[in-house]
């Protein structure tokens, strides 16, 4: 039973056919990622030369197969005038398919280094790789009578289950950090999978990868010394498909700023209430969320939703420690 259900879940990212249709995976602490948010955000921070980010996300866990989404990026920040980053991405559908992700961002800040905000342009190159797991498919040919036997030969003769594929994105972002302010806005837009490439595994028939769009907006607010909430949304589209996600994050300085607490939670549409904390010690932060489902999905996850864990380091090449006052955290 738990195979056959986590099969249910991969053909919602899947159709028959031969051709892939899965749309790209998706993470709740999506501005963890900030240069797989939006290759312009790439370099676009103060008081540190380069950064490291990670994501770990594992869902429905009570399947025999979950899902797992895994990203790594760095990038290296020159004045905040340019920036440049790399990234990997792979996400693994119950073991049935991956999609592997690897490429290279670049950002131009189109306004003064001196100015007390960043416009910001960007671009990303890379190479997405998907990989069908046929022995892990179920087949009518496998069933005797009332059960499966996975022993039974499926019949089925798979010339090809993997396809490469270039990818292109680009971005524009906006963030105030006037340090004067209550409020400092921030925005930005990116489309990815730009020239639509042929994402068809089995060759049956071409199938374009929708363009993927993403905006995401919100602001830094200022409450008292040490205190800052920050609201914020996202918007994804990509094919038929769409994600709207909203929220608020709150932080608390502690010992004059050396560790600060976060906390907070959102909701995203239709799909999963998601609740995150973490502490940020120095120039680390660290967060920890769980998405509760409430999608039609939880009567085969039995309301099991999703764990994700996140990582962000700010340094200096000099190796000199610099207090960490980026309006990223």
């Amino acid at each position: 039973m738990k195979r056959t259900n986590a099969f249910l879940l991969f053909t919602a990212c899947i159709l028959a056919g031969g051709t892939s249709r899965a749309q790209d995976a998706h993470l709740s602490q999506y501005d963890a990622a900030a240069i797989q948010l939006n290759p312009a955000l790439t370099g676009m921070y103060e008081n540190s030369d380069f950064r490291v980010s990670g994501n770990l996300r594992s869902q429905w866990t009570s399947l025999a197969s979950n899902f797992m989404t895994a990203a790594f990026a760095v990038d290296l920040s020159k004045d905040r005038r340019f920036g440049v980053g790399a990234y990997l991405n792979n996400y693994n559908m119950a073991e049935v398919m991956n999609t592997f992700q690897t490429g290279i961002t670049g950002a131009w800040n189109v306004s003064s280094p001196k100015a007390k905000h960043t416009l910001s342009a960007g671009i990303n190159l890379g190479l997405i790789y998907k990989k069908v797991n046929d022995s892990k498919l179920i087949w009518d040919a496998q069933y005797e009578r009332d059960h499966f036997n996975g022993d039974l030969p499926s019949g089925e003769n798979f010339r090809r289950a993997g396809r490469i594929m270039p990818d292109l994105g680009i971005g524009v972002a906006y963030r105030s950090v006037d340090r004067n302010r209550m409020v400092n806005p921030f925005g930005n837009f990116a489309l990815f999978h730009v020239t639509s490439p042929d994402e068809s595994i089995f060759r049956e028939e071409r199938s374009p990868l929708p363009i993927r769009w993403s905006v995401n907006g919100g602001a830094y607010i200022t409450v008292s010394e040490g205190v800052d909430i920050i609201p914020q949304g996202l918007y994804l589209r990509q094919g038929a498909d769409q994600q709207v996600q909203a929220g608020v994050l709150g932080r608390v300085d502690l010992m004059n700023g050396v560790y600060s607490v976060l906390a907070g939670g959102s909701y995203r549409v239709n799909d999963a209430v998601i609740a995150q904390v973490g502490i940020k010690h120095g120039n680390n932060m660290y967060r920890f969320s769980y998405d509760v489902n409430t999608s039609p999905l939880r009567s085969y996850t039995r309301n099991y939703g999703a764990f994700e864990f996140s990582m962000v380091y700010y340094g200096t090449l000099s190796g000199r420690s610099r207090r960490m006052t980026s309006s990223t955290f």
